[in-house]
C-alpha cells in the first residue's frame, strides 16, 4: 500500500492506476463503460483524500497527469463526487481542489483481513439494501484505501450494483438525521406511521442504530420522551427527522445485546412476552439446521430417524415466523399451539391458492 508525505511528488501514477484498473471492458449496455467510471472516481478521490487536504489543495493538472485523464474529465469527476456523492469538495484557488478534513474520520491502521472484513460487511449491507444509498457508496470508497489492488478492483463493481438502484432521498436524508442525534447525543423530533398505519410526532433520544437482514430494514431504538419508555421505530416508516439541541447521555447501564438478547429480529423481550418455540426438522435439512447458530438461546436435540429438534426462547412469534415458513415442508412447528395453528392456516391458504390456479389453467 503506497504512502504519502502530502506532496504530489509523493505519489506515483502506477499506485493508483494498479489500485483502481477497470474491472471490465466496455460493453453494449454501457456496464462497462459504468464501471470505467466508477474506477475513476475512485482514484480521484484517492488523489483529493491524499493530496488535497491541506489549504492549498491538489492541482486538476496533477490529477489529470497521475489517472491519464483530460482536465475537463477530472473537473466532470469533481463535481459527480460533490452532488451525486456527497464528498465535500472545496476550491483552494484557481484548478486546485481538495476534500474537508472533517469528512474522514482519522486513518486507521488497519492489517488486510480486517480491512477485508470492513469489506464484507460493506458487502452484505449491498446484498439487503434495496435502493441506493450514498452513504455505503462513499463508504466503499474509503474501505479501498486500506485493501491490496486485487481486492480494490472490487469495489467498483460494488459501487455499481449500488448505483443501479433507485435512489432514495428522504430515507438517506432522514437516516442521516437520526445517525447523527445518536452520534452526537441530541434528541431528534420525528414523524412516524406504525405498521397500523397509524401516525404520531414524538421525541425521541437514540440509543442504537440496527440492521435487519432478512427484513431488509434499519431499526432505531430510542428513549420516546413522551412515552418515558423505550420504543423500537423502523427508519422506512419516519416520515420526517428534525435534530433539535437538546442534549442527552445514554444510560451507562444500556446493553444494545442485552436489550436484543431475546429477539428473533429486533423486538425486545421489554415490550414484548417471550415465548418457547419448538421445530422438528426433517432428516434431508438436519445437517443445514446444524451448520449454524439460529438464536443465542437454541438447543438442538437429534432424534433416532434423523430428524432435529430445534428450540429457543424469543420475544413473540412474529418475527420467527417467516423464517419457519421458509424452511417448507422440511419443518413443523411443535410449539407453542398459537404458532403451529398460524402456519397450518398461511400453508392451508397457499395450497388453496395453487390448488384454483391449477383448477383454473
Amino acid at each position: 500500500m503506497p504512502t504519502f508525505d502530502g506532496t504530489a511528488s509523493a505519489l506515483e501514477s502506477d499506485d493508483l492506476t494498479d489500485r483502481f484498473l477497470p474491472v471490465a471492458e466496455p460493453d453494449d449496455d454501457g456496464r462497462g463503460r459504468k464501471r470505467d467510471r466508477l474506477a475513476r472516481l475512485l482514484q480521484v478521490t484517492a488523489i483529493l483524500y491524499q493530496l488535497g487536504r491541506g489549504e492549498k489543495g491538489v492541482a486538476v493538472g496533477e490529477i489529470a497527469k497521475l489517472t491519464g485523464m483530460t482536465t475537463r474529465t477530472v473537473y466532470r469527476d469533481i463535481k459527480a463526487l460533490d452532488e451525486e456523492l456527497g464528498v465535500p469538495i472545496f476550491q483552494a484557488g484557481r484548478g486546485r481542489y481538495g476534500v474537508e478534513k472533517q469528512y474522514f474520520l482519522p486513518p486507521l491502521h488497519l492489517s488486510v483481513p480486517e480491512a477485508i472484513v470492513l469489506f464484507l460487511a460493506a458487502r452484505l449491507i449491498t446484498r439487503w439494501s434495496d435502493e441506493y444509498d450514498r452513504a455505503v457508496v462513499s463508504a466503499f470508497t474509503k474501505i479501498a484505501q486500506a485493501l491490496p489492488p486485487q481486492i480494490a478492483r472490487h469495489v467498483a463493481a460494488s459501487m455499481l450494483a449500488i448505483g443501479e438502484q433507485q435512489a432514495n432521498e428522504p430515507f438517506t436524508r432522514i437516516f442521516a438525521t437520526v445517525a447523527r442525534g445518536w452520534a452526537e447525543g441530541r434528541v431528534v423530533e420525528i414523524s412516524y406511521e406504525s405498521s397500523k398505519g397509524e401516525s404520531r410526532t414524538t421525541r425521541v433520544r437514540p440509543y442504537f442504530l440496527e440492521p435487519w437482514a432478512a427484513g431488509r430494514s434499519v431499526y432505531l431504538i430510542a428513549h420516546d420522551e413522551p412515552a418515558a419508555a423505550m420504543r423500537t421505530y423502523k427508519i422506512e416508516r419516519i416520515g420526517a427527522a428534525v435534530l433539535t439541541p437538546e442534549r442527552y447521555q445514554i444510560p451507562d447501564d444500556f446493553d444494545p445485546d442485552r436489550w436484543l438478547a431475546n429477539s428473533w429480529g429486533i423486538w425486545s423481550a421489554d415490550s414484548t412476552p417471550m415465548q418457547t418455540v419448538r421445530l422438528r426438522f426433517s432428516a434431508a435439512v438436519a445437517r443445514r439446521v446444524h451448520e449454524s447458530t439460529w438464536h443465542r438461546s437454541q438447543e438442538l436435540r437429534d432424534l433416532p430417524n434423523g430428524s432435529v429438534e430445534l428450540t429457543v426462547r424469543v420475544a413473540g412469534i412474529v418475527e420467527i415466523r417467516p423464517w419457519i415458513l421458509s424452511w417448507g415442508d422440511a419443518v413443523e412447528v411443535i410449539e407453542p399451539a398459537e404458532l403451529r395453528e398460524s402456519v397450518a392456516e398461511l400453508l392451508k391458504t397457499a395450497a388453496s391458492r395453487y390448488q384454483a390456479s391449477a383448477a383454473r389453467s
